[in-house]
């Protein structure tokens, strides 16, 4: 294998890891936003129990969706939601 078809084979790895990290990343969000309207707007304990079954059904981090849940005032802000993501993602790397 030649150094362009490495690097190109590598850029490729890593454009699939950025794609499951984003599409990881709107799995949280999604679930994030549906605890909230059950649990905080809509008070369905039923709702609640239902999507936290589903939460460890898929093997999600707890801690992450609920510093989510908790960390942002405005659950449809996209960007807001990133940001906190993103602070509670750093405290893990190094």
């Amino acid at each position: 294998m030649t150094t362009s078809q490495t690097q190109a084979s590598l850029m490729s790895v890593g454009a699939a890891s950025e794609c499951r990290s984003r599409n990881d990343r709107q799995t949280y969000f999604s679930i994030t936003r549906s605890l909230v309207q059950a649990q905080f707007k809509l008070d369905d304990r039923e709702l609640s129990r239902r999507l936290w079954q589903e939460v460890a059904d898929r093997d999600l981090e707890v801690g992450r969706i609920i510093n989510l849940m908790y960390g942002c005032w405005f659950h449809q802000n996209e960007d807001e939601m990133l940001e906190v993501d993103n602070r509670h993602l750093a405290l893990f790397v190094d």
